[in-house]
């Protein structure tokens, strides 16, 4: 048999070019079902609310996958008779390149005469004349019924005749906050993790060294030197001030402030377990309120296992009710904003359980999570306290240091001795002769007794009135009038006035942030005052 070559070339590229032109009509039908399809769907989802989610910008992509998918799935390739039959008929040979195509089953003698006209012609037929590639219209049309597509997608309006869209939104709120509570946690668990503030029996590191450092300080202090003494002890105080007035400022000068108010004047009255709350803390103990955690998280963990729902109705609330107690402490009483902010994402992520979009257990698992932090965060406060604490023991021996050293000067050698603060404190004492005395003869306390005192002789005093005003606020409007005012009222304004003088001479030490050394001396001085005042009303 003669070789056909030519021939078959020029079927095999013409076959080929008809499935390409094939296989872009069929994406072209395609793709106009396909948009079809989800333009309809999309208007449905505007008018009706439903399916809203589905209809966003990249779900576009849905119109050119799912063109290309139907494309490949139902594309059915020519074949060689096929693509014969279109050249004979666009070159109109009468049927020889089809013939050619059935040659090796057929029967006769004029096979070679087939052949050689199919050879003759083949060499004249270009594939592109037989199968032109005509895209250029269809991709324009699916160019611009893709750009209606995307406008209409971009500003149809969205109706909500069912209420669906402002539910789907509530929805999606909860979950993006219910993820933002997440990673808020998450954040901090890692920066307390990383934060090193001691052990948790003794202060903080940083305090720890301060302290060792004064110490050290008072070993070395040289007799007859008392400006460099002075100096060096004035240089502690500074730093010592300074620490105590940024943990003060942090979470503990309030708890103190209105812990001391409420037990000195009785201007706050708390129930009897944040009164134990706030005693331990300031105490650096968290013994109470960690016991109440961990039944809160206990409780959590039963929530989370329990089917019926009248018993889980039953604990949420009493979980919802002591978490609030304790938010409510944290922020009023401690002024701790991280534990009080750790305490209220544990109340919403338990209350986002019920919440469609969030799975009931994640959100359980991550209100106790919040729990957990909650527990550091107490921690921080109680470091701080012991921090407070010991800041006060050491501010209050660097006062006595210096009053020592301003008096007889201070001998490091006298400190070889000492351990801690109270010895330090105690030698001090002594050096100012702060030791029981024996009366009025020597230095120190006195036994007591009277001293004999001559009454005669001008002793130079002068009666004079304050004019400085005893009330903590602005007189608007007053009435002068004369005559004998009622038996108890004046004494009883007095007393009213004194007592407001009191709180506020207490809010003063804290916000204007006195070292706790002079704490003493100023609250002595008004409660002799008070004393004094008692016993004039008493003698009249």
């Amino acid at each position: 048999m003669e070789q056909i070559t030519k021939s078959t070339r020029l079927i095999k590229r013409v076959q080929q070019r008809m499935a390409l032109a094939v296989w872009g009509q069929k994406i072209f039908i395609y793709f106009c079902i396909t948009l079809g399809v989800y333009l309809a769907l999309m208007l449905f989802s505007r008018f009706s609310g439903y399916l809203t989610d589905w209809f966003t910008l990249p779900s576009l992509g849905v119109v050119a996958v799912g063109t290309i998918v139907l494309s490949i799935i139902l594309f059915r390739k020519p074949d060689n008779e096929q693509a014969a039959r279109l050249i004979d008929q666009n070159q109109k040979t009468k049927d020889l390149f089809l013939t050619v195509t059935m040659l090796e089953e057929a029967i006769g003698n004029y096979k070679p005469l087939v052949i050689q006209d199919a050879e003759q012609q083949a060499v004249k037929i270009q594939p592109a004349q037989v199968v032109p590639f005509v895209w250029a219209r269809r991709f324009a049309i699916c160019c611009s019924a893709g750009l209606a597509l995307f406008l209409l997608l971009e500003y149809t309006p969205q109706f909500d005749p069912f209420g669906k869209v402002q539910a789907a939104e509530v929805e999606q709120e909860k979950v993006k906050e219910f993820q933002n509570t997440k990673k808020a946690t998450k954040a901090r668990l890692a920066e307390l993790k990383n934060k090193d503030d001691g052990d948790s029996d003794e202060e903080s590191k940083e305090v720890k060294l301060a302290v060792e450092n004064l110490k050290s300080d008072f070993r070395k202090m040289v007799p007859g030197k008392k400006l460099e003494n002075a100096e060096t002890l004035a240089a502690h105080q500074k730093s010592l001030g300074s620490q105590w007035r940024k943990r003060a400022e942090e979470n503990m000068k309030s708890m103190m402030m209105k812990t001391d108010q409420a037990q000195k004047f009785g201007g706050m009255s708390k129930e009897e377990g944040m009164q134990k709350w706030s005693k331990e803390l300031q105490e650096g103990s968290t013994q109470s309120l960690m016991k109440e955690m961990e039944e809160l998280k206990e409780k959590l963990q039963r929530l989370q296992k329990e089917t019926d729902p009248v018993k889980r109705e039953q604990l949420k609330n009493e979980i919802q009710k002591k978490m609030k107690e304790m938010e409510s402490f944290a922020r009023e009483q401690t002024n701790s904003k991280a534990m009080a902010a750790a305490l209220k994402r544990a109340m919403k992520q338990m209350q986002m359980a019920q919440s469609k979009g969030i799975p009931q257990e994640e959100a359980l698992r991550e209100a106790m999570q919040s729990m957990d932090l909650a527990k550091m965060e107490l921690k921080e406060i109680a470091q701080s306290a012991k921090d407070l604490k010991k800041l006060e023991e050491a501010l209050s021996t660097l006062s006595k240091a210096k009053k020592a050293n301003d008096k007889s000067g201070l001998d490091g050698e006298m400190c070889e001795n000492c351990l801690t603060l109270e010895d330090y404190e105690d030698l001090y004492a002594r050096l100012m002769g702060d030791g029981q005395g024996e009366g009025t003869g020597g230095e120190g306390q006195g036994g007591g007794g009277k001293v004999d005192e001559e009454d005669t002789g001008d002793k130079g005093f002068k009666t004079e009135k304050s004019k400085s005003a005893i009330t903590a606020g602005k007189v608007l409007l007053s009435f002068k009038t004369k005559g004998l005012s009622d038996r108890g009222e004046a004494r009883k304004d007095y007393k009213k006035l004194f007592t407001e003088l009191n709180q506020g001479m207490s809010e003063a030490i804290m916000q204007e942030q006195i070292p706790p050394g002079y704490h003493e001396g100023i609250k002595k001085y008004f409660n002799s005052l008070e004393k004094k005042t008692e016993e004039n009303a008493t003698g009249k």
